[in-house]
């Protein structure tokens, strides 16, 4: 068996403390980069503390596994339906102020999460907030950074934001179970507003990202590698992500603070890989590690299908599942904002890109849920994942290779 993939990573992670110190340098090279990559660490921080137990909040609310699921999906497709609403406040406002009024929206949403008993109105308000609120957020982060970033420094510039947000979700989780655990979900979700909030002031002095509307015609034009990339990305939220935070939630017998301990001790993984894979595309070598991430999350996916909800079981995968995400978020986004930048209209091609991820999340968690329904196990939701790991793979694989400044090796 062919073991270059596996070879070359090794070879990445010997020379890691050269490859650390080049990320950090390209890093402070942008300051523009500086401070949306300061921006997304303090989100990642409310982020993780709220957003990672909404599906495990919701089942112990009253909500039934199928109806957790379909929640999502609500969301999702509430969120695909709202998405036009962009192409017009964006170029109204300007993208970084289209940030800075998604980050605002995404405060509102964490509070209202505390009042959800069951499917109620608090339910139903939190899906339009959530749905909203990520329209706006999503679709302008990503075309900023794109629009900011530097092509030849992509690389590391993901995997340093990447090593930071998982710092972040380090103390997340655990502050977050623990504020739940403790002293209920008002506290916990409104310290998570409270934080979210605090991640404008860093947006205040970033380059304004001008939004110029562009024809109809043009919102789909280039945007193929995007939607599937993002597509399939959906898919995996949807079935393996949604599904594994709650089977840990079930397996430490409904506890947030072991929920939120594993996930903290998963981060710490994530960390470690997060610069080492960002450089490692900047050198040349995408497409052997886009071999190497789709193995590897091939047998974590197949790892938490045939889980038994073992606490000790359950924190070994997910240390390792969220060690190659620091792995995985690299590969993906480099890929995606390097083709985004050279699209007509990065907006745009952001637009269809997260059109792509809602319609994938959407129906894998309908799918998921009906299966649930019919008595199948949680574990086969997650198994869901599957398809979209070889479908990513290819499209990467494709992308890197007529990336040049990408793909050498």
């Amino acid at each position: 068996m062919d073991d270059g993939p596996a070879r070359h990573a090794v070879s990445a992670f010997r020379g890691s403390s050269s490859g650390s110190s080049s990320a950090i340098r390209t890093f402070f090279s942008n300051r523009d980069i500086n401070r949306l990559t300061a921006h997304a660490t303090v989100h990642k921080l409310a982020w993780t503390g709220a957003n990672v137990f909404s599906g495990a909040y919701m089942l112990h609310a009253g909500l039934s596994l199928p109806a957790v699921f379909l929640a999502f999906a609500a969301i999702y497709g509430v969120r695909f339906v709202l998405r036009p609403l962009v192409l017009i406040i964006a170029p109204a406002l300007g993208l970084r102020q289209t940030l800075m009024l998604g980050t605002l929206l995404l405060a509102m949403q964490y509070p209202v999460l505390a009042f959800v008993e069951g499917i109620d109105t608090a339910l139903l308000l939190y899906c339009l907030v959530n749905a909203l609120s990520t329209v706006l957020y999503m679709t302008s982060f990503h075309a900023c950074f794109a629009a900011l970033g530097d092509a030849e420094r992509r690389g590391s510039q993901v995997g340093v934001r990447q090593a930071l947000g998982t710092l972040a979700g380090i103390a997340g989780p655990a502050l977050g179970g623990v504020l739940l655990a403790t002293y209920g979900p008002l506290a916990a979700f409104g310290a998570a507003a409270l934080i979210e909030l605090f991640s404008i002031v860093p947006l205040l002095q970033t380059a304004p990202v001008p939004s110029p509307a562009g024809r109809a015609t043009q919102v789909f034009a280039g945007s193929r590698t995007g939607v599937l990339l993002f597509a399939t990305d959906g898919w995996i939220v949807g079935t393996s992500i949604l599904g594994w935070n709650i089977f840990i939630f079930q397996a430490f017998d409904g506890r947030f603070d072991g929920l939120g301990g594993v996930l903290a001790a998963g981060a710490i993984a994530g960390a470690i890989s997060g610069l080492l894979l960002g450089h490692l595309i900047d050198i040349g070598h995408a497409r052997r590690a886009t071999a190497l991430n789709a193995a590897a999350l091939g047998c974590v996916v197949l790892l938490k299908a045939v889980s038994a909800p073992d606490p000790a079981v359950v924190l070994a995968i997910t240390v390792a599942a969220m060690f190659l995400g620091g792995l995985y978020v690299p590969l993906l986004m480099t890929a995606f904002y390097n083709v985004a930048k050279a699209s007509p209209s990065p907006l745009n091609f952001q637009f269809a890109a997260e059109g792509g991820w809602d319609v994938g999340a959407c129906l894998a968690s309908v799918a998921a849920a009906v299966c649930l329904w019919e008595g199948a196990p949680l574990q086969l939701a997650i198994a869901f994942a599957t398809p979209a790991v070889v479908l990513q793979a290819c499209v990467l694989y494709r992308t890197y290779r007529e990336l040049p400044e990408a793909s050498s090796g």
